[in-house]
């Protein structure tokens, strides 16, 4: 889930890297990382998560996403558009979530492939500031890759976008989940001990999509406050 394409994120790093006159060493020190690890990401021989992304980047002074291999130097038929919403609408069917799309984003298919995620089952979430219940393994105000393909079951404890219902809003909210399939009964637990876990029990015959939006296959912190 938070895996890398390894060489093109190797050639920007090194790219990025050069441009500031650093040797390895100086941005391993920077990263707090080893030198030999750098060395190894920047060959595609190692692939890092997306906390030592987000440490490299910020070492650098640059947010994750122009780590990444920024869309504007990658050939568009190496692009998907993955459409952006906004947490308090990404739990709504398809074609309100069309129509409440933010923006779309261009994500490099490499990326997709290498996280099993079809272009056309691709959704971007973006979270809300005050999302913590995942706070010890996704910050809140991240933006979450949700892969919508059909659910054909769940991968216990996987990490997916729930659908979520507040005040007769309709939210996503983002949860590892265990489903009971004998009971029908989902277990939403949450990597921040403040929450306690939580039972949704399906209806007779309702498919496991109308509660689970998909399943959370990668995601970016939030960019830092503009000073």
């Amino acid at each position: 889930m938070s895996q890398l394409f390894p060489h093109t994120l190797g050639a920007r790093l090194r790219e990025l890297r050069r441009e500031r006159g650093w040797a390895q060493q100086e941005l391993a020190a920077r990263a707090g990382l080893s030198r030999n690890f750098v060395a190894q990401i920047e060959r595609g021989e190692s692939t890092p998560t997306v906390t030592t992304v987000q440490r490299l980047a910020s070492s650098l002074g640059v947010t994750a996403g122009e780590l990444l291999d920024p869309p504007s130097v990658a050939p568009a038929a190496e692009l998907a558009a993955v459409p952006l919403v906004a947490d308090t609408i990404a739990a709504g069917p398809p074609a309100l979530m069309a129509d409440r799309v933010e923006r779309v984003e261009a994500l490099p298919r490499a990326l997709l492939h290498t996280l099993g995620v079809e272009a056309r089952h691709a959704v971007l979430v973006r979270l809300g500031l005050t999302q913590d219940s995942m706070a010890d393994t996704i910050p809140p105000g991240a933006t979450v890759l949700v892969d919508r393909a059909p659910l054909r079951g769940v991968t216990p404890r996987g990490i997916y976008a729930v659908r979520e219902e507040l005040g007769g809003e309709v939210g996503c909210t983002v949860k590892r989940v265990v489903l009971d399939a004998a009971a029908r009964v989902l277990i939403l637990l949450s990597d921040n001990p403040a929450y306690l876990p939580r039972a949704v029990r399906l209806r007779s015959g309702e498919p496991l999509s109308q509660t689970l939006i998909g399943r959370v296959v990668w995601w970016l912190p939030p960019l830092p406050p503009i000073a």
